[in-house]
Parts: structure tokens; C-alpha cells; sequence
């Protein structure tokens, strides 16, 4: 389930050729379609350890996208954090950033701002990137979900 769930964000977002020819009216459908599927996936597995915290960023992140019109909500400011050669005056506005899921919005237009992608690294990590509280958790889920499949209790013995 989760392979058909990311398998179109890895399409749209990671395979440029493919992704740039998809309309940005389609874009939101399959994005809002695959996290919903995730949700489910998370959903389905909830008992196992680090499940609720990764499906709580899932549900963040969906909550996000749903409540701006199925784009992961940006700001300028943000853009410019991450990109800092972008000219200041670059009409920025009402467009995607790049061939990722982020729409760039005016920071008061955007819905519930502190779940949309806000965070970046600190300057000192020549990486730029944003990202949102939904991402936090997804990571943080995962990780315990990684670290408890290395409980030796766990483990069968034979």
C-alpha cells in the first residue's frame, strides 16, 4: 500500500521529465490522493511503535495541503531562505516552486501557516531546504519505528 501511495509523488516530484508535463490543475488531485492513501497506510498500523507519530505528521501534512488547495503551502521569505541568490524584487507569488509539491503564497493567504514548509536548516549546513512540522514527525516516527525493530527482546531466538 504504501509503494502505490508514494510511487506518484515519486513520478510528479523526482522524475522531472514526467513531472513538467503534468498540468498544475492534475498536481493537487494525485498529491492530496497519495497522502490520503498514506494516511490509511499509517492508519492500518497504528500499534506498531512510532505509527501514531508518523501518522500524526501525515495528518498535519494533509491538513496542510488539503487547506490550500492541495499544494504544500511556502512563503517568499521562506524561498528566499532557501534559494538566497534569488533577486529580492523576483515576483515570487502564486507559483510553484520549482517541480516540487510547495506553492508559493503570500504569507497572510497561507492556512494554518505553522504547519506549512517554514523550517529550513541552519546557515552553517550549505544544504538549503524547507520543511514542515508534519515532516518533523514523519522523521521522528520513523525513526522510532527503526529503532524498536532493533529491540533484541524482540527478536526471535532459534
Amino acid at each position: 500500500m504504501v509503494f502505490v501511495a508514494v510511487l506518484p509523488q515519486i513520478i510528479v516530484f523526482q522524475i522531472p521529465a514526467i513531472g513538467r508535463q503534468i498540468p498544475n490543475s492534475v498536481i493537487p488531485v494525485i498529491l492530496v490522493l497519495s497522502q490520503a492513501l498514506l494516511l490509511g497506510f499509517a492508519a492500518a498500523n497504528i500499534v506498531i511503535p512510532g505509527f501514531w507519530v508518523l501518522g500524526l505528521g501525515l495528518l498535519a501534512n494533509f491538513t496542510a495541503i488539503v487547506l490550500n488547495r492541495g499544494w504544500m503551502p511556502i512563503s517568499p521569505e521562506i524561498v528566499h531562505r532557501i534559494l538566497p541568490t534569488l533577486p529580492d524584487d523576483f515576483p515570487l507569488v502564486g507559483q510553484r516552486l520549482g517541480y516540487s509539491k510547495d506553492w508559493i503564497y503570500a504569507y497572510p493567504d497561507i492556512h494554518l501557516p505553522w504547519l506549512s514548509d517554514h523550517f529550513t536548516l541552519p546557515e552553517w549546513i550549505p544544504y538549503r531546504v524547507a520543511f514542515s512540522l508534519g515532516d518533523i514527525l514523519v522523521a521522528v516516527g520513523a525513526i522510532w519505528l527503526l529503532w524498536s525493530l532493533s529491540d533484541p527482546e524482540k527478536k526471535e531466538t532459534k
